[in-house]
C-alpha cells in the first residue's frame, strides 16, 4: 500500500466514527490550550520584567565603580586614564562618565531637592535621553548652563514652610501620570541652582547664592530610570558652577575627590551578548561593575522555573488527552479486528497496518494541536484586552505590557508536541493490531 492509500483509509475511518473522533480531538484541544496558555503567561511575565529592567537602564551598558580596599598606592580611580582604557576595549562603543552633585532648584519661595547629574554631551547619543515633547536633544542645547529635568521631578517644587502637598505627587488617584504643573522651560520661571540647602530647612544664616541655569527640556515621561527625578547637565558646565560655589563658600577640594574625577562610568557595549565578557575584562582592571543583564539573568532563571511549573500544570491536561487517544485507538482495534484480519490475508505488510494506526493517532494529535493553538491565540488576545480595560489590571505588569505572550516557537512546539503525543499514544494499539492472528481476526464478528 502507498502512503496516500493509507492516508485515505485513515481519513475514512474518522468519518465512520465522527462523535468519538471529535471527543478525542476535543481532549487534545483542551490539553494544548492548557499548556500554551500557562506557558504564555510565563512569557508575559518575563517580557514585563524585561521591559521594566530596560526602562531602568540599558541592557547594553555596564556601570563601573571605584573598588575600595587594598593598599592606598594600588587604589584605582575613575579618571580620564580609565576612560581611555575602556574606550580601547573590544566591543566597547563608548565610555560614558558621569559626575553627581546634590543640590536644589529654587523657584521663588519653592525648592526642589534633587540630584544633579553631569554627563559628557559629546557622547549624548549613548545616554538614552529623550524629550517628552518629541524634540531632538542636541549637545548645543546644554550650552550656557542648559539642563534637562526628569518628568516626575517637575512636581517636586514645594514651599518648605507649607510642606509637601498632594499636588507634589506626579500621579493621579488612578495611578496615571498628571500633566506638568507649569512650563519649567519658560523664561519667566527664573530658576536658580543652589548647593547649600540648609537655609531652606531652617538652618539659619544668610540665604545661599543661587546660580543661573536654563531648563531646555523635560525628559520623556516614560523614562523611569536614573534620570526620572534628576537634573541632567553638561559635566563641564556643572563643574564650572560648582567651582564658583566652592570658591564663594570657601570650600577646599578634597584630594581624593580630585583623583576620583568621576562618580561613575557607564560603558556602552555593542551587543548584549558581549556584556558579560566586557564586564569581566573591566573587573580584571580592578574595578567594581554592575549591569542590568545580571538582573535579567536572575529574572530569566526565575521565570524559567515559573514556566516549568505552569507548563507542568497544563501537561496534566495533555496526559488526560493522551490517555483518551490511546483509549480511542485501542477500542478501534477491537472494533476493526475483522478488517485487520482481511488486510493481512490480502497481503498488507505489518508495517502498513502499524503506519495506519499511528497515522490515525497522529492526525488526532495534529488536529487537536492546531485547533487548540487557534483557541489559545483567541484566549490570549482576550486576556490582553481585559488587562487593558481594567478587568485583569491587577495581573498586568504595566500599561501596554501583555499578560499572555505566545512566541512563534511556542506555537510550533505545541502543534508538534500534540502530534508526537498522538503518535506515542497510538503506538500500543498499533502494535496490538499487528500481532493479531489473521485467521482468528477473520472469524471475529
Amino acid at each position: 500500500m502507498s502512503f496516500l492509500d493509507i492516508l485515505k483509509m485513515a481519513c475514512g475511518n474518522f468519518l465512520r466514527r465522527k462523535a468519538r473522533t471529535l471527543l478525542t480531538v476535543a481532549g487534545v484541544v483542551i490539553g494544548t490550550m492548557a499548556v500554551v496558555i500557562m506557558i504564555s503567561i510565563g512569557q508575559g511575565l518575563e517580557r514585563g520584567y524585561t521591559e521594566q529592567i530596560q526602562s531602568w537602564s540599558s541592557l547594553t551598558q555596564i556601570e563601573v565603580h571605584q573598588s575600595y580596599g587594598g593598599d592606598a598606592d594600588e587604589q584605582k580611580y575613575l579618571d580620564d586614564e580609565l576612560i581611555k582604557e575602556l574606550d580601547a576595549l573590544e566591543h566597547v562603543e563608548a565610555a560614558l562618565p558621569t559626575i553627581s552633585r546634590y543640590g536644589a532648584l529654587v523657584k521663588g519661595r519653592e525648592i526642589n531637592d534633587t540630584g544633579i547629574i553631569g554627563i559628557d554631551v559629546s557622547k549624548l547619543q549613548y545616554y538614552n535621553l529623550e524629550l517628552d515633547n518629541g524634540q531632538e536633544l542636541t549637545p548645543e542645547m546644554f550650552a550656557g548652563s542648559g539642563y534637562v529635568i526628569g518628568y516626575r521631578s517637575v512636581f517636586n517644587f514645594y514651599n518648605p514652610k507649607k510642606g509637601w502637598g498632594e499636588n507634589n505627587s506626579p500621579y493621579d488617584d488612578e495611578g496615571n501620570l498628571k500633566e506638568l504643573p507649569f512650563d519649567i522651560t519658560a523664561p519667566e520661571s527664573k530658576i536658580k541652582l543652589v548647593f547649600d540647602t540648609g537655609y531652606y530647612w531652617g538652618g539659619g544664616g544668610s540665604k545661599p547664592k543661587g546660580y543661573n541655569v536654563n531648563c531646555v527640556g523635560v525628559l520623556d515621561r516614560t523614562n523611569q530610570g536614573n534620570y526620572s527625578y534628576s537634573v541632567v547637565m553638561d559635566m563641564k558646565e556643572l563643574e564650572k558652577i560648582y567651582a564658583k560655589y566652592a570658591k564663594d563658600a570657601g570650600i577646599e577640594e578634597d584630594k581624593d575627590e580630585k583623583k576620583n574625577k568621576y562618580n561613575s562610568i557607564n560603558v556602552q557595549v555593542d551587543d548584549m551578548k558581549n556584556v558579560t565578557a566586557v564586564q569581566k575584562e573591566i573587573e580584571a582592571l580592578g574595578y567594581n561593575t554592575w549591569s542590568s543583564t545580571e538582573m535579567l539573568e536572575d529574572v530569566k532563571e526565575q521565570m524559567g522555573m515559573i514556566q516549568a511549573v505552569l507548563g507542568g500544570i497544563g501537561a496534566v491536561a495533555f496526559l488526560v488527552a493522551a490517555i483518551g487517544i490511546s483509549n480511542t485507538m485501542v477500542m478501534s482495534t477491537y472494533e476493526r479486528t475483522r478488517e485487520i484480519g482481511i488486510m493481512k490475508v490480502l497481503g498488507c505488510r505489518l508495517s502498513d497496518i502499524m503506519t495506519l494506526f499511528l497515522l490515525e493517532a497522529a492526525i488526532i494529535g495534529l488536529m487537536g494541536g492546531v485547533v487548540g493553538l487557534v483557541f489559545s491565540y483567541g484566549l490570549s488576545m482576550l486576556m490582553n484586552m481585559l488587562s487593558d480595560s481594567g478587568m485583569l489590571a491587577m495581573f498586568s505588569m504595566g500599561e501596554g505590557i501583555p499578560i499572555s505572550v505566545i512566541p512563534i516557537w511556542l506555537a510550533i512546539c505545541s502543534v508538534g508536541f500534540s502530534t508526537l503525543v498522538g503518535v506515542i499514544s497510538g503506538f500500543y494499539p498499533a502494535m496490538r493490531a499487528t500481532k493479531l492472528s489473521a485467521l482468528e481476526a477473520i472469524k471475529n464478528e
